[in-house]
């Protein structure tokens, strides 16, 4: 059976066809074949074949008919010998980093790319420290799968807040385009295709909310009948599946992605919540066969290190550089208040019900003895809405309670109170005084956060008042006014404007009163260097999350963070800012440090935090943040990971060691690296020549009045796209019913001169993305010309179609001897299941007498200095027929070549596989052993013993499947190679 892979030319119902994607169509062999036709009738159009029910026949490289390159320079032949250079998938074992995007790669950042590769299934629970840029990681992971032909089908997950601000790093820096997804989006995209169509197969790389994903019960079936290449989960921590996995939707939800992607990567900044389970679980999540426990609790350092990678700001500070600047926290003697006499009263109340509660006279709940004293340090507004809650559950529950006369004398202390008189606020108008900030267009951008969604509701229009700004609480307001307030109650569109416009250095908005829908993931620095905590979390987490929103990697100016307090003169409350002064001290004192806030108390969830707080100040301890308060399993946990993740350093310090090192190699280990290079890399033109050339030739030869000439301005060229171009790549100005899944831009990324702006140099990507961030939003204008950007995708796919079927151009060349013959082939060998394990671009050559030589293309093609070569006409003496039977030995040599090569590959390959094999059947002797143990003490017949057996054998099915699957996929190599003759070259005098 004929293994179909990316590039080949194949015929099918008649015409001919450019395979672009190949899947695997079940474990039979069989394959989904995507292709775009190449013939005038199906030319541009997308299909896709199943080789069970199509009939599908590869291009026979040996009946190929040499067309004579007649252009100037053989252009022709250059940029359709370019263009099969570009569509080869990579197979070199290593990462390569140049051409990637545009930033600078760190070696941090690299090495998460590596490790991602050294699996051959790529799976990686990215938990670096809060603000290290986990999405160019993953970025970069990405681009270098899709350059494999491991990454066309993506899907990211992300919270609501996210999902703008992911998907513009991605278009901008890498060109990678994900089209945003919510239920309105679904709605409509099902109006356009038909009711039985899977709405996830039409785009091929989609970034969606995961809340709006797990609700959407009717979208399910579709959802579990979808295959994908990469799946991606922002924020993982949330599909952990906390306390019962199989009620949190979530969690199910990942479970069921994971086991439909070949790939998947996991970020997150807190990657536990001090619970063995709840980590193996997510390491589950990356590979079933990791953790040995089938309670996913024992497991050790060697099992969970190839799917885990964390690091801590002080571990990159000094690689870094100036993308970190020191943060300066204003003394909290500047930032502390006393409070007003009438906030006293209601203070003393407080410390009452306190010791009512101490002294066991009423119930000692948690919303009694420290929420509403919590809520007051917020606000009276907030204190108001807890109290009355309260109160009205117990005039419902318990009339006869002691606490409900104490609430009511609180309400009535509260009854004048208000906002606007409260010393936390008249200390914010004063910071914000000192600052400058007066809500003019000078004011500079400050971020303020609040926990309580009440002081939120009433603190946005009372500081409005009170600099004469005007301010509306709708959502769709919140981007055009001085003072915006973002919460988790926002929908998914109206949240990322907000942001976009706090990110925006032109927007009207100067101060973003957010709860801690903003704490977690979003970056607020490009424009904002200030945060004031209005009012403090009771969670190291919790503040840490918010502080890295500004103090992260790219920062250009010192984070400036102030902590407002309110200090009480009331007994049995007047000790508490001790506490609340050391929590601050404790978070300055750990980002000092390589820890991370949950290695402080070891509670690992910020609710949790929050309680032991609460309950410590109720008590007096003041030692709370000088011990650990966790179990001891969590410090063994730590122990576990920081083991783990040295483990996997000290590997990629080896491979780092082994590129670096110096010396000559020897004669064996030179002959064992020449057998060893992967030539799939090759380009003869960089990538702003290759558009410009191809572009040009193609406008020459086949564009019609709406192919606009490319515009120049100094190092950036601007592109008109024409119709079928626009169309396919999803432009808002062009009426469709066709979606092209595959191509499609984000819509938010479409200028309104339906003009894009490109540029090969990155660095000005970089200061077109900061100018986007300063005058009109995330998206850049100009964008980086990279092999995987749809345009230049577009642009490949249609020089490769300017040959016709059966065609390879023929060019002359004064530095072949007359008489030689240069065939230049790509060739490919892929596994059974279609995944290209090498892909060889060479060339055959014959020199009279009949010798004939094997040797690289690029190495072939410097020899007849083909960056060089002019059309002066001349043209080889050998006739027709000779060159036909010349094609047919220099197609034989190629095949030769390949399967030389295939047994190379096998041999570099087979240690990888025995290794992972090994650890396969290691795994399931200590999983087996622990289900076997639980067994042999239940009754045979019992609904337990059948449920475990059950899964003893679901696990050696997927062992087996797992096996077989395995090496299907990454090292069976089919039978035959394939190769295309992409060029020949004659001697000429």
């Amino acid at each position: 059976m004929t293994v179909f892979t990316p590039g080949m030319r194949v015929e099918c119902r008649d015409a001919e066809w450019l395979v672009t994607r190949v899947d695997a169509a079940g474990s039979n062999q069989h394959q989904i074949v995507f292709c775009t036709g190449v013939d005038d009738l199906n030319r541009g159009h997308e299909a896709a074949f199943l080789t069970q029910l199509d009939r599908l026949k590869e291009v026979d490289p040996r009946k190929t008919e040499l067309v004579r390159d007649e252009t100037k320079g053989y252009s022709t032949a250059r940029l359709f010998l370019e263009a099969q250079l570009r569509q080869m998938p990579l197979t070199d074992p290593e990462p390569h980093f140049e051409d990637m995007g545009a930033f600078t790669p760190m070696d941090y950042q690299k090495e998460a790319v590596y490790r991602a590769l050294q699996q051959m299934r790529p799976r990686l629970l990215l938990a670096d420290q809060v603000g290290l840029g986990k999405t160019i990681e993953v970025g970069m992971i990405l681009s270098e799968l899709i350059r494999r032909g491991q990454g066309q089908r993506i899907l990211v997950l992300a919270k609501k807040s996210m999902l703008t601000q992911f998907q513009a790093e991605l278009w901008n820096r890498f060109a990678l385009p994900l089209v945003r997804m919510d239920s309105d989006t679904l709605s409509k995209l099902q109006l356009k295709i038909p009711a039985s169509k899977n709405p996830f197969e039409v785009y091929h790389r989609i970034i969606i909310s995961i809340d709006t994903l797990k609700d959407i019960g009717r979208y399910a079936h579709f959802l579990e009948n979808t295959r994908w290449d990469v799946v991606v989960i922002d924020e993982a921590h949330n599909v952990s599946g906390g306390t019962n996995p199989e009620r949190h939707l979530s969690y199910r939800l990942a479970r069921r992605l994971s086991r439909r992607t070949n790939s998947m990567i996991l970020t997150t900044a807190t990657p536990h919540n001090g619970k063995r389970e709840t980590f193996g679980r997510l390491i589950s999540l990356l590979d079933p066969s990791a953790v040995p426990d089938p309670k996913l609790q024992e497991y050790e350092a060697q099992d969970i290190a190839p799917f885990f990678l964390m690091r801590f700001k002080e571990d990159v500070k000094e690689e870094a550089g100036s993308n970190f600047s020191e943060r300066q926290v204003i003394h909290l003697p500047h930032t502390t208040v006393q409070a007003s006499k009438a906030e006293e009263d209601v203070y003393q109340q407080l410390a009452h019900i306190r010791q009512l509660v101490l002294d066991k006279q009423i119930d000692a709940q948690a919303i009694v003895s420290w929420g509403m004293y919590k809520s007051f340090l917020s606000s009276p507004e907030a204190c108001r809405s807890t109290a009355e809650k309260r109160l009205a559950y117990l005039q419902k529950s318990d009339p006869d309670s002691r606490e409900i006369e104490e609430l009511e004398e609180l309400l009535r202390r509260l009854e004048y109170l208000n906002v606007q008189q409260s010393a936390r606020f008249q200390l914010l108008v004063e910071q914000l005084a000192a600052m400058g900030w007066d809500g003019s267009s000078k004011s500079p951008r400050l971020l303020v956060f609040t926990e309580s969604r009440v002081t939120q509701e009433y603190l946005a229009p009372a500081l409005a008042k009170h600099f004469g700004q005007s301010f509306s609480p709708k959502q769709e307001k919140q981007p055009e006014q001085t003072i915006a307030a973002i919460h988790g109650g926002m929908s998914d569109n109206a949240l990322a404007a907000a942001v976009e416009a706090f990110g925006t250095g032109n927007s009207p908005v100067r101060l973003m009163l957010a709860t801690d829908v903003a704490s977690e993931g979003v970056n607020l620095h490009h424009q904002c260097h200030n945060i004031i905590h209005y009012d403090l979390p009771w969670s190291i987490i919790t503040l840490i999350q918010r502080n890295g929103r500004i103090d992260r990697f790219g920062q250009k100016y010192p984070p400036i963070i102030r902590y407002l307090m309110v200090e009480t003169e009331s007994g049995l409350l007047e000790g508490d800012s001790e506490l609340f002064s050391r929590l601050v001290s404790k978070v300055e004192e750990i980002n000092r440090s390589t820890r991370t806030g949950e290695s402080v108390l070891k509670l690992y969830d910020a609710r949790k935090e929050e309680e032991t707080f609460g309950d410590s100040l109720v008590k007096g301890d003041t030692g709370l943040l000088d011990r650990e308060t966790g179990e001891a399993e969590t410090g063994e946990l730590e122990s576990t990971l920081k083991a783990a993740n040295e483990l996997a350093h000290q590997d990629y310090a080896d491979f780092l060691s082994r590129m670096l090192g110096g010396g000559e190699p020897d004669e064996d280990e030179a002959e064992e690296a020449a057998a060893n290079t992967d030539n799939s890399r090759i380009r003869l033109l960089d990538n702003g020549q290759f558009f410009e050339q191809g572009y040009r030739v193609l406008k020459e030869q086949i564009g019609g009045p709406d192919w606009h000439p490319l515009e120049h301005t100094g190092q950036q060229i601007i592109f008109t796209p024409p119709k079928e171009l626009a169309k396919r790549l999803g432009a808002p100005w062009v009426d469709s019913e066709m979606v092209y899944g595959a191509s499609a831009m984000p819509e938010e990324a479409w200028p309104d001169d339906q003009q894009l702006f490109f540029t090969d140099k990155p660095e000005r990507v970089d200061l077109a993305i900061k100018a986007a961030l300063a005058q009109k939003g995330q998206w850049s204008k100009e964008l980086l010309l990279t092999e995987q950007h749809p345009v230049m995708q577009w642009l490949a796919e249609k020089l490769m179609m300017l040959q016709k079927r059966g065609e390879a151009p023929l060019i002359a060349s004064p530095f072949l001897e007359p008489g030689e013959l240069l065939f230049c082939f790509i060739g490919q060998v892929s596994s059974r299941a279609g995944t290209p394990l090498i892909v060889d671009p060479h060339a055959v050559s014959f020199r009279k007498g009949g010798q004939f030589q094997i040797r690289p293309l690029k190495e072939a093609l410097d020899e007849v200095n083909f960056e060089q070569l002019a059309n002066t006409g001349k043209t080889g003496t050998l006739p027709d027929h000779l060159l036909k039977s010349f094609l047919g030995s220099a197609v034989d040599q190629s095949v030769t070549h390949l399967k030389k090569l295939k047994d190379q590959r096998r041999a570099q390959i087979r240690p990888r596989l025995d290794e992972e094999n090994a650890r396969l059947k290691h795994w399931f002797e200590r999983w087996a052993e622990r289900i076997d143990a639980q067994l042999a003490n239940l009754p045979p017949e019992g609904r337990r013993a059948t449920q475990l057996r059950q899964k003893r054998e679901e696990m050696e099915k997927y062992l087996e499947d797992r096996r077989e699957n395995w090496e299907q996929t990454h090292y069976r190599a089919t039978d035959e190679a394939t190769t295309r003759l992409v060029l020949v070259v004659e001697g000429v005098k």
